[in-house]
């Protein structure tokens, strides 16, 4: 009984650290992208202000 008992919980913890994992895997994966898009919008504001100075110096 006592075996049986422990698989069980043994059983419980394993299922439980699948799915905190696979959460915590879709969040890094989320943020990852976000990163992204955040630095590609930051490269392209940018771009454009140095675009801006060189035609108003014109």
């Amino acid at each position: 009984m006592l075996v049986t008992y422990l698989l069980g919980f043994l059983s419980g913890i394993a299922i439980a650290s699948f799915f905190i994992g696979k959460e915590l895997y879709r969040f890094y994966v989320k943020n990852k992208v976000q990163g992204k898009q955040l630095e590609r919008l930051r490269r392209l504001k940018k771009k454009k202000k140095s675009e801006v100075r060189v035609v108003s110096g014109q």
